[in-house]
């Protein structure tokens, strides 16, 4: 038995702190990667090579963009990417206005104000389909007064109000320019339509709410017939009158207490879509906008496997501690705030990792690899086997390659978010057992998915096919290059490492007035600490220039340029002589071009030192005679 020794927060001296330990054994940083039950926390600044055993979110937040890591014992499995141009808009919710029906597609667009129309297919129409459009022709919709006089005129109705809700709501209901409530089930996808779907429900930390339902229920991933028991009678002794209530699989072993004020916040928003429609008669009209991604992140993940939350952001950091502290105050202690001079995800020690997410080749331990190329219809992975290809037993050694490569293949699928149709190109096994034995092991590791896959039986090519629901855009596919269809890598910006050349660029060259131009992040991080304590003004005092920074688009951000202030000549790739040469040269043609000397009158003519015009006599002043007495 391993006895647990209590961390002290206050402690911020120490570089790490040990959480378990032998009591024969003293911790050092040679041997606490080495013994099993050993929790080690906040080490990875100080020994960045050892490898943990923890869960870690790790948020990195810009004006431009917000950048998001989950960390699974030391490396990087999933990754996005939320920007004001690829805003997350899954489970948003329309008061949308049907335009058209397709037939042939079994479908019908809606009108949902944004830019492109919604694609609403017949299989997403809920059963409760006719009571929500009912439901949005009220003056005063109210969820529960209009459950009680609809199941009064339709006694029929609640006999199904235990039946479940995927069954397909009656197609014949809908008419062209009807409003509709809806909701975006996937986004928009290239020239895609986002898809829609008229379930309408709101999930929060532990529970989902579905509005005009009668019924409650538990995740099926919840397996203990106990707790399953325990939170179904909890739900039913919650669930408010006309809606339906689902208990989440983060809800297991959560008291009723927790589930109460998770309800109430779900509540509270449904209360606030219903004053929306309130006399709403214009369609299309947005009702209610879903969390951000960092939010919906740290609702759905985070949960007591997490050892931490690092955020950059003070702003955000404040907002997820304090949704933390209302749904799971003991997990208040997880939720940090980065503050070290070093980038969050450098710190973090996944930097490289973030930078192989855009690689199209990832290198295998044994000396193989992996091509990830993206197309219009589907993303292909082929498996090379490097130097490991050899003639001696070419079966058992293509058999170990593939084996080694599924792993990896499962980890860059859900950490490029990749979905669709995938097509992997497996090296060729000629006995049936081995192909079987990569399809097994294929399916184990793409378990640990929580988006829903399939993976289909290898052919006799080495051909796998597999099928993953899309949620999203790939985050490669949305910050790729476009440039043909291949994933170029778009490296992450490091403030550090332009600020080195930069320095060196300073110290060669001489004193003088400076025009840096950086991208829009690194001229933040530049500014970031005021006129006085920001890098800017350290560099002007150390090297007696005088900067002036300017932001600029069409660099990356691992780019710079100075210009000199008064040619605005771009000086960055001239040598410190040729800078000298070219500032005295412009300083000779200015003394050239300076006016002469010498006067002119308004006529034009000159005049001598004097003042005098050349051909005229000299003016005199008449002289005083002395004047007797």
């Amino acid at each position: 038995m391993i006895p647990e020794l209590e961390a002290d927060p206050s402690d911020t001296q120490s570089k790490f702190t040990v959480l378990r330990r032998p009591p024969s054994i003293q911790p050092s940083p040679a041997s606490l990667a080495e013994v099993t039950g050993f929790v080690v926390v906040g080490m990875r600044q100080a020994y960045p090579k050892l490898h943990y055993m923890s869960k870690e979110i790790i948020i990195n937040t810009t004006p431009k963009e917000t950048r998001i890591a989950i960390v699974d014992q030391g490396k990087l499995v999933e990754f996005y990417i939320e920007s004001p141009e690829n805003e997350r808009t899954v489970g948003d919710i329309f008061l949308g206005r049907i335009v058209t029906f397709r037939s042939g597609l079994r479908a019908a667009f809606v009108d949902i104000g944004e830019e492109q129309q919604g694609f609403l297919h017949f299989s997403d129409l809920a059963s409760n389909l006719e009571q929500q459009l009912a439901f949005v022709e009220e003056s005063k919709p109210h969820v529960a007064r209009f459950m009680r006089t609809w199941l009064s005129k339709h006694p029929e109705a609640s006999s199904q109000k235990d039946s479940s809700r995927r069954r397909w709501g009656d197609s014949n209901l809908l008419k062209s320019k009807q409003k509709i409530l809806v909701t975006i089930t996937k986004e928009p996808y290239h020239s895609k339509s986002p898809r829609l779907s008229t379930d309408i429900s709101l999930a929060g930390r532990f529970l989902v709410l579905i509005p005009l339902a009668e019924y409650g229920a538990v995740s099926k991933r919840i397996e203990s017939r106990k707790e399953r028991n325990r939170l179904r009678s909890i739900v039913k002794k919650i669930r408010p009158a006309g809606f339906g209530l689902i208990a989440r699989t983060v809800a297991e072993g959560r008291d009723e207490e927790a589930l109460e004020k998770d309800l109430q916040l779900l509540m509270d928003r449904w209360e606030n879509i219903e004053k929306s429609l309130q006399g709403s008669q214009d369609a299309p009209k947005k009702l209610h906008e879903d969390v951000n991604l960092a939010s919906s992140i740290i609702r759905d993940l985070f949960s007591d496997d997490f050892t931490r939350v690092l955020v950059d952001n003070h702003r955000m950091y404040r907002a997820i501690r304090g949704y933390v502290l209302a749904v799971a105050p003991h997990m208040i202690h997880a939720v940090k705030e980065h503050k070290g001079n070093h980038p969050i995800f450098a710190a973090a020690g996944i930097e490289d990792q973030i930078s192989e997410v855009f690689d199209t080749q990832v290198g295998l331990p044994s000396g193989g690899s992996l091509i990830i190329e993206a197309t219009e219809a589907m993303h292909v992975i082929d498996v090379n086997s490097g130097r490991t290809r050899t003639k001696k037993d070419a079966e058992s050694q293509a058999l170990k390659v593939n084996l080694e490569a599924v792993g990896e293949i499962a980890r860059q699928i859900r950490l490029r978010d990749l979905s669709g149709l995938i097509v992997v190109d497996f090296i060729d096994l000629r006995f049936e057992s081995n192909r079987k034995k990569v399809d097994d092991t294929l399916t184990t590791a793409l378990q640990a998915d929580r988006v829903q896959s399939q993976n289909f039986p290898m052919s006799e090519l080495g051909i796998v096919q597999i099928a993953r629901e899309r949620k999203r855009v790939s985050v490669t596919s949305t910050h790729r290059l476009a440039r043909k269809s291949r994933i170029n890598r778009v490296p992450p910006p490091n403030p550090d490492f332009i600020a080195r050349k930069i320095e060196r660029w300073l110290e060669k060259h001489d004193g003088g007035s400076l025009h840096l131009q950086v991208h829009p992040l690194t001229a933040a991080w530049i500014l970031r600490g005021g006129w006085f304590r920001s890098r800017k003004a350290k560099w002007q005092r150390q090297y007696k220039h005088r900067i002036r920074v300017v932001e600029t688009e069409s660099l990356t951000p691992d780019e710079f340029r100075f210009l000199d202030a008064k040619s605005e000549h771009d000086i960055t790739d001239l040598s410190p002589r040729m800078v000298r040469i070219k500032a005295q040269a412009k300083q000779n043609s200015s003394k050239k071009s300076s006016p002469t000397t010498k006067k002119k009158d308004q006529s034009g003519s000159q005049r001598d030192q004097n003042g005098q015009a050349p051909g005229k006599p000299k003016r005199r002043r008449p002289q005083k005679t002395a004047v007797n007495a």
